[in-house]
């Protein structure tokens, strides 16, 4: 990684460029465009496109949006229905209820489009890529080649957000690295999750388990390290399975590598369970409907995590899923994206003086973004830090689990953390109290 330079200065195109026009990147252009900064979005996608995700958006998300998205949501949920295996009838399921709405519910194509629409409005522009050629980073500025439908073209920036997810070219062309400046390693962090959409106008009228089509439920019985889940729309369910718990020791770059037999409780051995098969018979189990006669509704998505160990540095800032910050213990990702886009947007609004178009770059401040971007990123990597022990502890014994939600205090603080983002060192000091 080239450091940062205050000496040298070159043509640029825009001040920043952003690859991903998804949370992540809408939420950073946002914030740059409303400073007046020209703000160039690069997606491969023409929008409104669909997305593999859930879509459940908890309160601390809603709170972190610079806008309201009530156009777009389908159903507001004041409960959430904790399931797990159990011999005992009466240990299977918890459920938690609030006067206030606990999560909204969104389909992921409109929340997207949404957030963009409000960010192209802000002032960002947007530009549709085939893909991109080439990625280089130097001492005063970046250089991106891509491809358009128009031909090659080459773009200038003094800084570049990577905000085009677990599976986009900038983090495999920049990967995220530590403290020791490694890179982390993908495969032995990231989850996995398969889902579909299932109308209810398919469903019986008793759903075979006893659930209630209406119930935002996640159920830790599917597999290990992972759970199921109903999240209810307006006019479907979407049904998903997914493994998302971080294994105690991820190994070093070896766990990249793909095997034909991994090592039981490895991060790879758990991701090959979530297959088409799993949720075929999870969602016969739960709403009692083949997927094979609803052809074309499983979407899979890997998801980015790790990102607590992630130390940004140079030209390139990584946020959401690209940076490795999906919470591993609920595999929620859409806060992330716009709390790590967010905090982007504002290091470069600390560290680099606007450009005119077509004029030289004014030298930078004294700091480089990556060290403001860093320091800005440190309480939600600390949060997730917490969430990563929390994982490996929780999906270790599920049941241990279940026994703390069963108490009410607990029960409480576990959701407020959930729901609003209570700070673990918060958590941890109520946690203390209790059991003191």
């Amino acid at each position: 990684m080239i450091p940062f330079s205050h000496h040298r200065v070159e043509r640029t195109d825009y001040d920043t460029l952003i690859i991903g026009a998804g949370p992540a990147g809408c939420a950073a252009a946002y914030d740059l465009a409303r400073a007046g900064r020209r703000v160039l979005l690069i997606d491969k996608r023409t929008f409104p496109r669909p997305k593999a995700c859930a879509c459940g958006l908890t309160r601390k998300t809603l709170a972190a949006l610079r806008y309201s998205v009530d156009p777009i949501i389908e159903r507001t949920c004041r409960e959430i229905v904790l399931q797990q295996a159990s011999p005992d009838p009466k240990q299977r399921e918890v459920r938690i209820r609030n006067r206030t709405p606990i999560a909204a519910m969104a389909v992921r194509e409109r929340f997207d489009n949404f957030c963009l629409q409000q960010t192209l409005a802000a002032g960002a522009e947007l530009k549709k890529i085939e893909t991109i050629l080439a990625l280089r980073e130097h001492e005063t500025h970046i250089e991106l080649d891509i491809q358009t439908a128009n031909g090659p073209e080459t773009l200038t920036a003094p800084i570049l957000i990577g905000a085009d997810g677990s599976n986009g070219q900038t983090r495999r062309m920049a990967p995220p690295r530590d403290s020791h400046g490694e890179a982390l390693s993908p495969s032995a962090q990231d989850g996995f999750a398969l889902e579909a959409t299932i109308p209810y106008t398919s469903l019986p009228t008793i759903l075979p388990a006893g659930d209630n089509p209406t119930d935002l439920i996640f159920d830790f019985a599917p597999l290990p390290g992972g759970y199921g889940w109903l999240f209810p729309k307006t006019d479907h369910i979407n049904i998903g399975v997914g493994a998302f718990a971080p294994t105690p020791n991820p190994g070093g770059p070896s766990s990249a590598t793909v095997s034909s037999s991994p090592k039981v409780g490895s991060q790879e051995a758990r991701l090959k369970r979530v297959t088409r098969d799993l949720l075929a018979a999870y969602t016969l189990h739960k709403l009692g409907v083949d997927l094979t006669h609803l052809p074309n509704t499983v979407t899979g998505q890997h998801l980015g995590m790790g990102g607590h160990l992630y130390v940004p540095q140079g030209r390139i800032l990584l946020t959401g899923d690209a940076a490795g910050l999906v919470d591993p213990l609920t595999g929620e990702g859409i806060h992330s994206a716009i709390v790590s886009g967010q905090a982007a947007a504002a290091a470069i609004l600390e560290t680099l003086p606007p450009t005119a178009p077509g004029s030289l770059s004014p030298i930078p401040y004294p700091l480089s973004p990556a060290v403001i971007y860093a320091r800005n990123l440190r309480p939600l990597q600390q949060t997730l830090a917490f969430s990563h022990r929390a994982a490996q502890a929780f999906y270790k014994d599920p049941a241990r689990g279940f026994r703390i939600m069963r108490t009410p205090i607990l029960r409480s603080l576990v959701l407020k953390t959930y729901a609003d983002g209570l700070p673990h060192t918060k958590l941890l000091t109520r946690l203390a109290k209790l059991v003191a």
